[in-house]
């Protein structure tokens, strides 16, 4: 049960930080695209509406996690060289699987800041930072209860 409870809660904040993240880089890559100069209350008001505002990509990250985590958290069981690492990789896959998806969905990616090259590696690091997010989380009580 407790297992269970800090799967959920770093699923969370894994989603959480991978979607402040993204939705902080978004903003960015998409202002940048324009080339023109935009003041920082600017940046701060359109940084501050996009991580309000798109919500449905929280759950579509959200989702990709769940799936990636749980195969990474099978994978480690057999690669155990990999179980620093399999967390903010599979993050890393999740959210560049679902940006695939939603290209192959909407013949666009709807998250704008990914369309460039640079634009989807920044969101793919952030899926790699929630990742390892949800990494710390899980193995923090996997820690505790080893020296018990």
């Amino acid at each position: 049960m407790a297992t269970t409870i800090r799967f959920l809660l770093g699923l969370l904040g894994g989603s959480i930080a991978a979607y402040l993240l993204a939705s902080i880089l978004n903003s960015q890559f998409v202002m940048n695209a324009h080339g023109v100069p935009i003041s920082f209350g600017d940046r701060f008001n359109m940084t501050m509406f996009d991580i309000s505002n798109m919500g449905p990509y929280l759950v579509i990250i959200l989702a990709a996690f769940l799936i990636a985590f749980l195969i990474a958290a099978v994978l480690k069981r057999f690669l155990p060289k990999l179980s620093n690492v399999a967390y903010p990789i599979a993050g890393a896959a999740a959210i560049g699987t679902a940006l695939g998806l939603m290209y192959i969905t909407f013949q666009t990616v709807p998250i704008s800041g990914a369309r460039s090259t640079l634009g989807f590696i920044s969101q793919v690091v952030a899926g790699a930072f929630g990742g390892w997010v949800f990494g710390k989380i899980i193995l923090r009580g996997e820690k505790k209860r080893s020296y018990r």
